[in-house]
């Protein structure tokens, strides 16, 4: 900053010898011509600093899977609120020195991404197949649990897989389930009495008017889709589990951006944690119709 000053000082020193003196000699204007040169190379490369300075993220950033699974994640999907998942990630992830580059990817090359570290972070339930390519936290962000869903007005009573025998039964095409129910799903669909659909929208439809009798999805998608559209008085979600799952945290062992991965964990598990104690967690479940407190 004093060759700055230094600049300005120059400047006006000659200025006063040229334009009030009238005096300029040929080794003062080589000299000032210099000087210039100089100032302008100066102003130039400080002006560059301040820009990069400006356009630098405050952490450095790490790449996050972020899918389409309401009401965690809406991954290309357009929505007000950001997401459950991605509220608590966006909360936690800064407190270990990083921020958070959502992403969404199709499963195979998130896998692939995974397993190479081109990706950081993921949240998944334990599985021993991903334990060679991952990390995990210990503190779960959300459990997501497979209930059957039925009409509000329905006296429906579900306590095992031959209770779903009479009912006219509804397939989302592409949940797995659980082992169990996935055959149970294999057995109806050949014997026809199983009534498949794409979308969980439709799922919901067809209950609602009566097309069928029950479905089975995980409960807090269930709800939040109800919510959207309206109709969350007129379902209910059997106490029946399926099967439920907790998620956590998940880093790639190949991680590229991620310097000490398992004091990141530590790091946000402890962010989590504190955020389910002083109440914060509950709040922002309430805005997706979750159940707080389940994890």
């Amino acid at each position: 900053m004093s060759l700055l000053v230094l600049c300005v000082k120059m400047e006006q020193i000659r200025y006063f010898k040229k334009e009030i003196l009238g005096v300029e000699s040929t080794e003062d204007l080589m000299k000032m011509n210099l000087l210039s040169i100089v100032c302008i190379v100066l102003f130039i490369g400080l002006n560059g600093y301040i820009l990069r300075a400006d356009e630098q993220v405050p952490f450095p950033q790490v790449i996050v899977v972020e899918n389409d699974w309401p009401p965690y994640f809406f991954g290309e999907t357009h929505e007000q609120l950001p997401g459950f998942a991605r509220e608590l990630l966006q909360k936690c992830i800064p407190s270990a020195g990083y921020v958070a580059k959502f992403q969404f990817y199709p499963l195979k090359r998130m896998y692939s991404y995974l397993q190479s570290g081109e990706i950081d972070i993921a949240l998944f339930s334990h599985k021993a197949d991903r334990d060679s390519f991952v990390l995990y936290g210990r503190e779960s962000l959300f459990s997501s649990g497979y209930r059957p869903v039925i009409r509000s007005e329905t006296d429906i009573r579900i306590d095992s897989l031959d209770d779903f025998d009479a009912l006219r039964l509804g397939h989302l095409a592409g949940l797995k389930y659980s082992p169990s129910f996935l055959e149970y799903i294999d057995r109806r669909q050949k014997a026809g009495s199983l009534i498949t659909t794409t979308t969980g929208d439709s799922a919901l439809r067809m209950l609602l008017e009566g097309i069928i009798d029950v479905f089975v999805d995980t409960q807090d998608t269930v709800l939040w889709r109800a919510k959207k559209m309206g109709v969350l008085n007129r379902i209910k979600i059997v106490d029946y589990d399926i099967k439920s799952s907790d998620y956590f945290m998940a880093v790639a062992k190949k991680t590229k951006r991620i310097q000490a991965p398992q004091e990141f964990l530590d790091t946000f598990d402890r962010c989590l944690a504190e955020m389910k104690k002083n109440g914060e967690y509950t709040d922002i479940a309430k805005k997706y119709t979750i159940q707080a407190g389940r994890p």
